[in-house]
């Protein structure tokens, strides 16, 4: 990487300034668009107003973060490998920019009535820009720095510009629901304009602002294996294996709430129209949590830092069983406690895969975009699934959108929002403390388990 402000020299070598971090940061936004738009708005845009079924929806959701998955790995392996005059990764983040708005503008804006398969078409189009975007870009990432400490802080800072990006929308929906009195269809249609817009503006910025690293010169290098090959020296590596287990975790108990939660916090709790404004009480907590977790990982080691995350979530997801009907400042309350732990998660896991994919390298070429797609693809799968699962347990419990729930409804929302958070925290407090083979020597604090 080439740096290119002039304060660079003065900082400690290899160190991002903000600036240039908030810069290489920009494609996050998009995604952090895409994932919210996906999981939080499009369940209740595809029953409600196009017409799909709540079963459908959950089983597009799924099949297209699998379909979207497999592509993922192919592409990752391909980043590595293909070599172009503007790079490895700047020709597919480019395509992608293309690809994204095309699909968000077909989905997002789909008349009442539209067909199956515009609606799946749509879809796959949108998550396969997606991941000619997001996976090498998260490879290029993992690259940015040598050392441990930056690679932390490089992915909080992922994260943190994330969830501002998150917060703009959220504040933006929010204004629009409660000031100009926008239906699902309106937010859905302004959430596919938003994400059309910011492809190829995000895209371009980071590839205008950076330069990839020359790959090492030929003949001191090993040849880049094939991808079966590495697909399984990666698989088989125990380390790389618990943090797939972690990230599994993680994306199941997230799509299942963000998937119920309209559900949840409007039939059920009575707080029609305050939906964008209690989805910001978690990402604002965040901005000035995760800093510090930052300090504390990089102080006390990343799996004791996890371990307290996972604790949390597994400890105060049950509260909002006891949220009263109607009572917007306590559920805000629960949200805020949750709060205090985001992000913690995402942040060391990707860290800890940039480690594993240095160690993996030896002294052959770096394949950061393989590694970064096999922990992108294992948490798309959590996704999918966690969706499916969370809507298809509303679906089960009777409720029918449009009308007010029963008490047996009610409650069927409550632990669906509940349940995947709490278990999984609890998983994941199983295997950060499980026993298993030694963790390479340069991450002994953060990954020997044993």
């Amino acid at each position: 990487m080439e740096p290119r402000d002039s304060s660079q020299a003065q900082r400690k070598p290899g160190r991002l300034g903000p600036a240039r971090l908030a810069v290489f940061s920009l494609p996050v936004l998009l995604f952090q668009a895409v994932e919210l738009a996906w999981r939080s708005y499009l369940p209740a845009f595809l029953t409600q107003t196009v017409g799909v079924s709540l079963a459908l929806v959950g089983g597009l959701m799924l099949g297209v973060r699998v379909f979207d998955a497999a592509a993922d790995v192919v592409l990752g392996w391909v980043s590595d490998t293909t070599t172009t005059p503007l790079g490895r990764r700047a020709p597919w983040m480019a395509l992608g920019a293309i690809m994204v708005p095309v699909g968000a503008l077909a989905l997002f804006l789909a008349p009442p009535g539209s067909g199956v398969l515009r609606v799946v078409g749509a879809g796959v189009l949108l998550h396969i820009g997606y991941s000619f975007i997001v996976t090498p870009h998260g490879g290029w990432g993992l690259e940015l720095s040598e050392d441990e400490a930056e690679r932390t802080r490089i992915m909080g800072a992922k994260v943190w510009f994330g969830v501002m990006g998150s917060i703009g929308m959220l504040a933006l929906i929010g204004l629009l629901e409660r000031r100009f009195g926008f239906s699902i269809a309106s937010l859905a249609a302004m959430l596919g304009i938003v994400i059309a817009a910011a492809a190829p503006l995000a895209v371009f910025a980071v590839l205008a602002t950076f330069r990839e690293p020359r790959p090492k010169a030929a003949g001191t290098v090993l040849a880049a294996p094939s991808l079966a090959e590495l697909l399984r020296v990666m698989i088989g590596d125990p380390d790389l294996r618990r943090i797939l287990v972690l990230y599994m975790l993680c994306g199941m108990a997230d799509a299942s709430t963000a998937a119920v939660f309209l559900f949840l916090a409007e039939p059920v709790l009575g707080l029609k129209g305050l939906g964008a404004m209690l989805l910001l009480i978690q990402p604002v907590m965040v901005l000035f949590t995760l800093p510090l977790w930052a300090i504390m990982a990089d102080r006390f080691g990343r799996r004791r830092v996890l371990a307290v995350g996972f604790g949390w979530q597994a400890l105060t997801m049950p509260l909002v069983l006891l949220v009263p009907t109607g009572n917007a400042a306590a559920f805000a309350l629960f949200l805020a406690l949750r709060g205090l732990t985001f992000g913690i998660d995402y942040m060391l896991l990707r860290a800890m895969v940039a480690d594993i994919a240095e160690k993996g390298s030896g002294s052959g070429p770096r394949m950061s975009g393989s590694y970064y797609a096999l922990s992108s693809v294992t948490l798309k799968l959590a996704l999918g699934l966690g969706a499916g699962f969370g809507l298809w347990l509303v679906s089960a419990s009777g409720f029918q959108v449009g009308t007010a729930p029963g008490a047996t409804a009610s409650l069927a929302i409550r632990l669906a929002y509940t349940l995947p958070s709490a278990f999984a925290g609890l998983c994941a407090l199983l295997v950060l403390g499980g026993r298993g083979a030694a963790a390479p020597q340069a991450m002994v604090h953060d990954l020997q388990l044993s």
